[in-house]
């Protein structure tokens, strides 16, 4: 049976069992696990049994779930160790924490501190001027003898980290390196995570089997002078401190002498790492605080750099991926356009990410009849195609030789309605097209109206009969007729057509879309299309679009026979 080992920020550590069911985790008393945090949601994650095991999911958490220092958008596998943090609780999966880590909100004496010595004393100056002033500077020998000591260390970590590891596996070599090169009885390593960002301990080094069932408690004292001050500080022999003796606070357990340097990676604080010494002799000095910041600072560059490297590697696999869903998007639009005797039709579609949420298609209901359609979903990227995908599939299901008009729009408003989310909705438009007469039905489920333009100049608009798709359950649509007479054009698109803006922030509209029509009103349908993105295109002034583009374009050459 697997166990969740959950240690909250304040309070003791607590243990679940996982049976094969959902765990939800939040704030909330109906939750499963009530964790007592303000940065969690009320319902912020869920565990669910899995056929290799158990997964974690976040429910739309407005702070996020990471599990191992990321933060996680799909569900995520568990494997025994992985640490989930939920704002500042920390919960490992089937496997307990060694050692506990608390942050003591209690003051340390004055007399305690040895040494805060801010990093850019110790740190080399990387500016050219600093380095020329520092030249100019005579080196005291004792400086010359510190700097040879710290060289061939600061070498030999550094070849020991040049070859790049996961970031768990990372953290594990650096603690072990250090640990090697500095010896001491206890070290933690914590880095800044969640929001807002708070420490939480990644590695615990522990040299003395008698110290582990002991609690390590840093002083927030400590901790915010490093944050604070970016500084690296040495504390002494706090117990002769008369003032101290009685606390329970970082040094409470007899400690000789503690030192906490910041992880900066020569931009900002990424983390910390805390060391003391309980049992050893000797107490650290602060060429051992130098030193031991100089560590920090590689390590801390390399934890950067392994980031990024981890985020190129997930950047390449999620652009891998969603250039396979741009493809499979693609199948899903028309692979060519329809053949009628007497009209000339063509679509096309461009997104503006690899995938969007505009649509349009053109299914065949029986010899004589046409459905022609165009849809957009709300928002963009791949929540808006996998709503389009869903749209798709429950319109070629409903659409039969013997299907109600009306009723489609219902059950599709419906559908969507139950398949999104409260903020997801899709305009719609579907046209039954006679190929005989010309005759046409269609309902407008608030769509961009389509036009009608005859070779005068007349214009018909085909108007909304009804709400967006999915914005309200229960909605009733009544058709709408028209006809498309021998030389007029129907004009459909999306209003990334019509909203498309150029420099000066001014949009495309509805006028120019028809003036660039009547201009090629006698090309093929192909061309006239591709003479309208055209036109849109110069309007933009090349703009990237910021909206999925769709048109079709439906002529009537001649009378059908």
């Amino acid at each position: 049976m697997s166990h969740l080992f959950i240690y909250p920020k304040k309070g003791e550590a607590t243990v679940f069992e996982l049976a094969d069911r959902q765990v939800s985790i939040g704030r909330l008393p109906d939750n499963d696990i009530v964790i007592e945090d303000a940065y969690a949601s009320g319902h912020h994650a869920y565990i669910v049994p899995r056929e290799s095991g158990y997964a974690i999911r976040d429910n739309l958490s407005k702070n996020g779930t990471f599990v191992n220092g990321r933060k996680i958008s799909d569900e995520t596998p568990l494997r025994r160790g992985d640490e989930i943090c939920i704002g500042s609780t920390r919960i490992f999966f089937d496997k307990e924490s060694t050692t506990s880590v608390e942050m003591t909100d209690e003051q340390l004496p004055a007399s305690a501190v040895q040494s805060v010595i801010q990093i850019n004393k110790i740190l080399p100056p990387t500016d050219t001027a600093t380095i020329k002033k520092e030249a100019s500077i005579i080196p005291d020998l004792e400086r010359l003898k510190l700097d040879y000591r710290f060289f061939p260390v600061l070498t030999q970590v550094s070849q020991a980290l040049i070859l790049h590891k996961p970031i768990d596996e990372l953290l594990e070599e650096i603690m072990d390196l250090i640990c090697k090169t500095l010896p001491m009885d206890r070290a933690i390593l914590m880095l800044q995570e969640g929001n807002p960002p708070d420490l939480i301990p990644k590695v615990v080094r522990i040299a003395d089997p008698t110290l582990l069932p002991q609690k390590i408690q840093v002083s927030r004292c400590i901790l915010d002078m490093v944050l604070a001050e970016n500084s690296s500080v040495l504390t002494i022999d706090a117990q002769v401190d008369p003032r101290f003796q009685a606390s329970e606070s970082i040094i409470q357990t007899n400690t000789h002498s503690a030192m906490c340097v910041p992880l900066w990676n020569n931009r900002e604080i990424i983390g910390v790492i805390y060391a003391d010494r309980i049992f050893h002799l000797d107490r650290f000095s602060e060429e051992d605080l130098k030193l031991l910041t100089l560590l920090s600072n590689l390590a801390a560059i390399k934890i950067e750099n392994a980031k990024l490297i981890q985020q190129a590697i997930e950047k390449e696999k999620m652009e891998r991926e969603l250039a396979l869903a741009s493809q499979i998007q693609k199948n899903l639009l028309p692979g060519k356009n329809p053949e009628c005797e007497t009209y000339d039709i063509a679509g096309y579609n461009l997104t503006c990410y690899q995938v969007g949420g505009d649509y349009y298609d053109f299914i065949d209901i029986t010899p004589e009849r046409l459905a022609i359609v165009i849809a957009d979903v709300s928002g963009k990227g791949v929540s808006a195609a996998l709503l389009m995908a869903s749209l798709r599939a429950a319109l070629h299901a409903e659409l039969g030789s013997s299907y109600n008009l009306d009723n489609l729009g219902a059950r599709l408003n419906d559908f969507v309605h139950r398949s999104s989310s409260s903020g997801n909705f899709i305009t719609f438009f579907l046209l039954e097209l006679n190929k005989n007469t010309g005759e046409i039905k269609y309902i407008n489920a608030g769509h961009n109206p389509p036009l009608i333009l005859g070779r005068e100049g007349q214009i018909t608009r085909l108007e909304s009969c009804g709400f967006c798709l999915g914005m309200f359950p229960s909605v009733k649509y009544e058709h709408c007729a028209a006809s498309l007479e021998p030389g007029q054009v129907a004009i459909l698109y999306t209003d990334g057509i019509t909203e498309s803006r150029n420099k000066n922030k001014e949009e495309f509209g509805e006028d120019r879309l028809i003036k660039v029509t009547q201009k090629c009103f006698d090309l093929p349908a192909q061309k006239m299309l591709e003479s309208i993105l055209a036109e849109v295109d110069r309007f933009s002034e090349g703009l990237e679009p910021d909206d999925d583009r769709t048109l079709v374009i439906i002529k009537r050459t001649a009378s059908a026979h």
